[in-house]
Formats: structure tokens, C-alpha cells, sequence
């Protein structure tokens, strides 16, 4: 997850080191991104009293410690500047909304179970951000990139994802939810993604609307027996992990495609792959995966989704009264995709793009997921 990002303030403040000044930019009550790291706090918050959250107040800070420390370092290294990570410590704070270490319980607030996992996705999640960029900025969200590869690298022994029912507490639910949805109007709002929020929704809902009306279940550890018919679609469609999902992370504007209508198709297009990974699956840590791997699929292809909305916007005003001038004949110029497939970037970003899907669709008949899905593993190995 990460908010909208304006050219940092003018330093006003330096730290002299070795005769060297170095400007020093604090953090700002104005910073666009307080607003997100607001909504997600005031959930981890929840998570841990009323939610039962299995994560530890140690886990969520390490997060936030080891992106926020990981960013300052580059940035410090590409600007020479000591700024405050605000990108980072969101990025930290978000994986660990949505990562569990596998054997965590809920109210061991100090607990370092499975931390190795929580700091691998923080540094898959950095590097991806500064390293990854075919077009001059990042190209996957960071922490959904970092989350979905140690879901899928790591695997369901160890890892999984926040349960998409989110009790047991009745007040949770209700708290939980009234923040998602007021936190999405406060930030939606700001960064004109309502239409492309509202896009991916009625999507996602009418498919899984049409998986449920078609027999499709799933088993969850959290849950006795089979889970379909109308609760399929509840419990996935309206899960309130969908709803953080669609309103803080495919909401990035870092990552969405800039122009309106390119918004629109890219959340319309997030939610038929979110779909046509899930109907497959038989279980809830599959259905997880399906939808955090959607958005790093569609992701890959946001330059191409530009890219046409610009082709079509340029076509139709050339169809307009006044006619294109022809342009003169020269030399036949080479497609720049060629000499773009030999860049390290975008040959990263192949690989992902379909290591992706691949493993994700691979999960539904994992048996080792089914089994822990139906609580039959040892202690050690349950969710």
C-alpha cells in the first residue's frame, strides 16, 4: 500500500556531519500518506483488542523498522538527503496487516515467531520498488509484491495471509468496517480513485455472485464444513480483507494508471483476474492468494493499459473535423518493446507476471493447503 506522494518540502533543517551539510526533511502533518498510515494503524489496533489478530506488536514493528530503515538508506544514498521513510514505514506497516507467521498466536504481543518472513517481504517489497523500473517508476505495488511472493516462495507451512472473516467479536466487525469505509472516502476521494474502486467492485461481485449461484465452496480452518452458496459470496465479495485490498491497495497512484478511463479498466481488469483465479480453488489461503496475485499481474501491464487509452484517445481525435496531417516517409523505425525486452527491469517483470498466476493457480489441489485448511496438521504447522 502506498498513498500519494508530492515533491518533498524544501529542507528547512541540515546536520552538519564531517563539514558535510545534509538537509533533513521531518515528518509533516500535511503528508497525503498520514492518511493511509491513519486508517491502517487504527486497524492494527483493532486487530489486537478486539479482532484477535494473529500477529505480535513486535512483528508489526520490526515491519515498519526494517522498509522504513531500508528506504531512508536509499534515498539517503540517491539524494543525500535524511528524510523520513513515510513510504517505507506504510510499506512495513501494511505487510504486516495482512501477513501471518504461521504458529503466531493472538495476544503474544512480543512475539518473534516467523519475523524472518515479515523482514524477507519488507526487502522483497523495497527492492522491487527501486529496482523494478521499466518505465521510470515502480511498476508493482511494493507491499503486495513482497506479501505475494512470501505466500507463494515460502508457502502455506509457515505463512498465510489474514483470514477473510474477521471475528469473533461482533463490535470488531462493525468497528473494522466503519473504518475501511470512511478510511476509503477520506483517501479515495483525494486521489480520484472512486470510479476505478467501484470498477473493480461490481466486477468482482457479479463473478463471484456467478461462482456462488454455480455450486463453487471453499473450506476454511476458521470455519466448520464447506463454505458456499450465499456465504461464498459474502465471505469473499464483501470480505473486509477484500475491501482493504480494493480501497488502500490497488488505490495506489504510484502504480494505477494515471488517466481516468485507463483507472476504470485497470480495476475492472484487477478483479476478472482476481476472479479467474479463484474459481479454481478450494481453499481460503488459494481465494487469498488469487486476489493479492490479481493485482500483481495486472500491474506488469499497466504501461500496455496506458498505453491504449492513449492510442484510443489520440484516434478518436484524429476522427474528428479537422484531419490528421500525413506524416512524411523515413526510415522504418524498430518496435522499442524489442529493445525493452532486453532491459534486466522488464525481463523481472516478465518473470513475475507469470510465475505469478502459474503458482497461484497450482494451489487448488495443494494438498498440504487442504489439509491445514481442514485443521488436520500438527500444532506447529496450523494457521
Amino acid at each position: 500500500m502506498t498513498a500519494p506522494t508530492k515533491a518533498p518540502p524544501a529542507p528547512s533543517r541540515h546536520l552538519t556531519v564531517r563539514g558535510e551539510q545534509i538537509p533533513v526533511v521531518l515528518p509533516n502533518r500535511r503528508d497525503p500518506r498520514l492518511k493511509l498510515s491513519t486508517v491502517v494503524i487504527t486497524i492494527h489496533v483493532l486487530g489486537q483488542t478486539l479482532l484477535d489478530f494473529k500477529v505480535s506488536i513486535a512483528q508489526i514493528l520490526i515491519s515498519m523498522a526494517v522498509c522504513g530503515l531500508i528506504e531512508g538508506v536509499i534515498t539517503f544514498r540517491n539524494t543525500r538527503v535524511l528524510a523520513w521513510p513515510a513510504s517505507g514505514v506504510l510499506t512495513g506497516s501494511s505487510i504486516a496487516l495482512i501477513l501471518r507467521a504461521s504458529g503466531t498466536p493472538h495476544g503474544d504481543y512480543w512475539s518473534l515467531n516467523g519475523i524472518e518472513f515479515f523482514v524477507m517481504a519488507g526487502v522483497v517489497s523495497l527492492l522491487s520498488k527501486h529496482l523494478i523500473r521499466p518505465t521510470g517508476r515502480h511498476l508493482f505495488n511494493p507491499s503486495n509484491i513482497g506479501i505475494v511472493w512470501c505466500l507463494l516462495v515460502v508457502g502455506p507451512n509457515h505463512v498465510f495471509a489474514q483470514y477473510l472473516w474477521w471475528g469473533p467479536s461482533i463490535l470488531g466487525q462493525v468497528l473494522s468496517y466503519l473504518v475501511i469505509l470512511f478510511g476509503a472516502l477520506w483517501i479515495l476521494r483525494a486521489v480520484k480513485m472512486i470510479p476505478m474502486a467501484v470498477s473493480f467492485m461490481v466486477t468482482f461481485a457479479v463473478l463471484i455472485a456467478l461462482f456462488a449461484l454455480g455450486g463453487r465452496e471453499f473450506i476454511a480452518i476458521w470455519h466448520d464444513g464447506p463454505i458456499g452458496g450465499m456465504e461464498y459470496w459474502v465471505n469473499v465479495a464483501l470480505s473486509a480483507e477484500v475491501l482493504v485490498f480494493v480501497f488502500f491497495m490497488i488505490s495506489d497512484p504510484q502504480t494505477a494508471p494515471r488517466a481516468p478511463e485507463a483507472r476504470v479498466l485497470y480495476g475492472a481488469a484487477v478483479a476478472a483476474v482476481a476472479a479467474a483465479l479463484i474459481y479454481p480453488q478450494q481453499t481460503e489461503f488459494g481465494i487469498k492468494v488469487s486476489i493479492l496475485s490479481s493485482l500483481t499481474v495486472v500491474c506488469a501491464v499497466v504501461p500496455f493499459i496506458e498505453s491504449a487509452v492513449r492510442r484510443r484517445r489520440e484516434g478518436a481525435e484524429a476522427a474528428g473535423p479537422v484531419p490528421a496531417a500525413p506524416r512524411a516517409p523515413g526510415p522504418a523505425v524498430r518496435p522499442a518493446g524489442v529493445a525493452a525486452l532486453r532491459r534486466p527491469a522488464v525481463v523481472a517483470a516478465l518473470i513475475i507476471a507469470v510465475a505469478a498466476p502459474i503458482d497461484t493457480a497450482l494451489l487448488h489441489d495443494n494438498k498440504q493447503v487442504i489439509l491445514i485448511e481442514q485443521g488436520q496438521v500438527g500444532k506447529a504447522n496450523a494457521q
